[in-house]
């Protein structure tokens, strides 16, 4: 039988890091003796580490003559990939043993449209004021993410989530309310009951499947079904609040996202008392996740401001 090619050799890792870091110099300086200098080295221990070097890869990193030094074609794209895995190398080393109280890194937020954009934001502003070391990676959509599966760290939604493969801190108490425009109530009327709303034009939310076409409400031990009339549907969150302030019609909407409208009298209660059942508002991080000093400062941060701001627009709030 014949015998099979042999392969090249595969490179022996893992490489020597400080003979990497030297090489990087070298290559910056132009000289092995400069970077000698520089790291307090002998030239000839410099050069026999970057030849050591090159001998684990199996390449030439550099081509040499009397009077100068520089890289190869490929010694040049193996030290530009490496000063990039030694900064990702020293960024993750300087945050594991960064003190818990120090907020760096990057975190990766996942939220809803309306709420990421209209409530958030400005508070997310304030955040990264407080903590100038810290990046923040915000996925912004109304689908809801798998957390397990997607590249993030933690996700704030409504309604607590039905996996048990996740934790779940509380940020704020919330339902959605019935709301319109001034505007819209004075053209069309004022619903006195919850059957009155079959006559108005609705604008209906579909998100995570669901439909929307039927509206469960709450007043007290009542519970009542609505079948609204949609003149105008969505799987966007904001654009049904913005159709709302525009006049076209009636929406079911969280608390939390049209608090701001209320209070400023762009959108008003419709059927004051009825409500949906609890819709709170969640921080979700998936089980096993390490609990960073970041993501738990953002959880402390949050919380109190979004819970003010849900007890601004209750019920009893909005009468007085």
């Amino acid at each position: 039988m014949p015998r099979r090619a042999r392969s090249e050799p595969t490179p022996q890792l893992p490489l020597e890091l400080p003979s990497l870091r030297l090489a990087l110099r070298v290559a910056e300086l132009g000289s092995v003796a400069a970077a000698a200098r520089e790291a307090d080295l002998l030239p000839a221990t410099a050069t026999a580490a970057v030849r050591r070097l090159e001998t684990q890869l199996g390449a030439a990193l550099f081509t040499r003559n009397t009077r100068a030094l520089k890289a190869t074609v490929e010694g040049a794209l193996f030290l530009e990939r490496a000063r990039h895995a030694l900064a990702l190398l020293d960024q993750g080393t300087a945050e594991l043993h960064a003190p818990l109280t120090q907020v760096r890194g990057t975190l990766r937020l996942s939220v809803s449209t309306d709420l990421g954009l209209h409530v958030l934001r400005p508070m997310l502003d304030e955040f990264m004021v407080l903590h100038p070391q810290l990046q923040l990676d915000l996925r912004v959509g109304d689908r809801v993410s798998d957390i397990g599966r997607e590249p993030v760290d933690v996700a704030l939604r409504y309604g607590v989530p039905a996996s048990g493969e996740q934790i779940v801190r509380l940020m704020a108490d919330n339902t959605a309310v019935l709301v319109a425009s001034p505007a819209y109530l004075e053209r069309a009327g004022t619903p006195r009951t919850p059957a009155d709303l079959a006559t108005h034009q609705g604008i209906v939310l579909r998100l995570s499947g669901r439909p929307g076409h039927v509206w469960t409400l709450l007043r007290g031990d009542e519970s009542v079904d609505v079948q609204p009339r949609p003149r105008r549907a969505a799987d966007n969150g904001l654009l049904a609040r913005l159709w709302a302030l525009d006049g076209h019609g009636i929406v079911l909407k969280s608390r939390l996202d049209v608090a701001a409208d209320l209070l400023a009298g762009r959108l008003v209660r419709v059927l004051p008392g009825y409500e949906s059942q609890p819709y709170p508002l969640t921080m979700v991080f998936a089980r096993g996740t390490h609990l960073s000093a970041r993501m738990r400062a953002l959880a402390d941060f949050l919380q109190p401001r979004l819970q003010a701001l849900a007890t601004s627009v209750s019920d009893a709030a909005l009468r007085s």
